[in-house]
């Protein structure tokens, strides 16, 4: 099994805005690639490319290739790339001009009139509403289907007034949201740990939850982003997003049914209960700085001299239902930390002063989950110890293989009109307010600073010290005693 269920789909024509930059050539292609090879990829479905780039089709191939080679999870041979192939063709356009646009009508209806249309925006969110506007001037939109990154607009305002130009356009039942970090195997994975386990599924609660630590830390850099990043900061590209999802699957209630809309209405009942008891301790904003293995942020290439824009945050959260009363919930997103690490940490009460028992859902870049649980030291003695299960999902070569990566997921589904991995507007909508309330407060702030490839900023971990906790790093595989 390769983790997606295989259906019938019908006839589609994919066409990618923006095919000629790196998403389409490390994401979209290798995962359509890995479709193909995993018999999840319709004989009927073609892939159109548009760029402004004066190319063929076959000299896109030609450039194609390395990078499918590099990046598929799949082995790449050569029968299975030109067979993949041929479902790929180019076609040379300005997307902001009308004329391109009669002409693929016309190339739409050569490569086959009836099958459904699939727009795929791989381009900034400011061309989002123009693309969308020619698409229905030339009858191109009319019961068509569009998938669109993330970011959804740069604040509240914008992503409104995009999401209604869209939905004006195309129905919200066409319209799809990605956040990639929803597909991911163990983001998927918690809904089985916590439902599908009666050791989790009834003690998942502010009685046995002391609290829980959400972390995305990056050891890279704004890399040759600064002029985008300057504008944005961690806490627009990380929490508002892909965090405050993992948050909201992590603590929502169990959903009526699995399906979309259960999944966005128990998600989007956390996001409206949502709360920072006191916005000046319980946020921590931080920016690196220079050592000897990097320089500051204020350095980078296109970076503003003096910017305050945060490189790190961390949050204390609350959440105002009965399952969570009182219980923290801290979250934290750096770039530059001492190591790469997604991972969802519950710590549970301490019962007899024994050591809390712990759980960590590893996201990446290893995929696995840790329990630690109390037993007894050999011995004459009743001393307690602290033992650790391990399961690592990504360690064994069969799972990596049958492991669809996030895009696989993702394409996949929109191809089956199912929207449980993607963002309602509802959920988008909510998250930005949230986040705006926290920039509101903190405008003009200067943030902390942390020397690079440390973890973070001492306000975040004093943020947690006022509680009586730490943040667990992931040496509790290596020693069980050590958090």
């Amino acid at each position: 099994m390769n983790g997606i269920k295989k259906m019938h789909k019908d006839n589609h024509i994919v066409t990618i805005f923006g095919g000629t930059g790196d998403l389409t050539y490390r994401k979209l292609l290798p995962a359509f690639y890995n479709l193909k090879c995993t018999d999840n990829f319709p004989d009927h479905l073609h892939i159109v490319i548009i760029g402004r780039q004066p190319l063929t089709s076959e000299s896109y191939r030609d450039l194609a290739r390395p990078w499918l080679q590099e990046h598929s999870r799949i082995h790449v041979s050569d029968d299975h790339l030109d067979a993949f192939l041929n479902h790929v063709t180019y076609f040379e356009m300005t997307f902001t001009e009308d004329e391109g646009y009669e002409r693929l009508f016309t190339r739409f209806q050569d490569i086959d009139a009836n099958a459904k249309k699939l727009y795929y925006f791989a381009v900034a969110p400011s061309f989002f509403e123009i693309i969308a506007q020619k698409l229905e001037k030339h009858n191109l939109a009319k019961d068509s289907k569009i998938i669109i990154e993330k970011p959804f607009g740069n604040d509240l305002k914008s992503a409104e007034s995009i999401n209604h130009t869209l939905s004006n356009i195309f129905d919200e039942d066409h319209i799809y949201r990605i956040d990639h970090y929803v597909a991911k195997e163990m983001v998927q994975n918690i809904f089985t740990i916590r439902f599908a386990n009666e050791i989790f599924k009834n003690i998942w609660n502010a009685d046995n939850i002391a609290n829980i630590q959400i972390s995305a830390n990056e050891l890279v850099g704004v890399e040759n982003r600064g002029n985008y990043y300057d504008h944005t900061g961690a806490l627009k590209d990380m929490f508002q997003n892909h965090l405050l999802q993992i948050l909201s699957i992590v603590t929502m209630d169990k959903p009526e049914t699995m399906d979309a809309t259960s999944i966005h209405e128990a998600q989007e009942a956390i996001l409206d209960n949502l709360y920072i008891e006191n916005m000046d301790q319980d946020v921590i904003f931080g920016q690196y700085t220079q050592n000897q293995e990097s320089m500051s942020y204020r350095d980078e290439d296109k970076v503003d001299e003096h910017s305050r824009t945060e490189t790190f945050v961390a949050l204390k959260l609350g959440i105002r239902t009965p399952r969570w009363r009182n219980t923290p919930i801290y979250v934290r997103t750096g770039k530059r930390m001492h190591k790469r690490i997604t991972e969802v940490v519950v710590e549970f009460k301490q019962q007899d002063h024994a050591p809390a028992n712990v759980l960590i859902i590893k996201i990446q870049p290893e995929e696995g989950i840790y329990l630690r649980f109390n037993i007894k030291k050999p011995g004459q003695s009743h001393e307690t110890q602290s033992v650790l299960m391990d399961f690592c999902q990504s360690c064994d070569y069969e799972n990596r293989m049958n492991t669809p990566e996030a895009y696989e997921r993702l394409l996949n589904a929109a191809l089956e009109d199912d929207h449980s991995l993607f963002a309602s507007f509802n959920q988008v909508k909510r998250s930005w307010a949230f986040v705006e309330d926290i920039i509101r407060h903190h405008q003009g702030d200067e943030p902390e600073t942390y020397p690079a490839f440390t973890n973070g900023p001492q306000g975040s971990h004093d943020l947690l010290a006022r509680d009586g906790f730490t943040w667990i790093e992931e040496e509790i595989r290596n020693d069980a005693y050590d958090l």
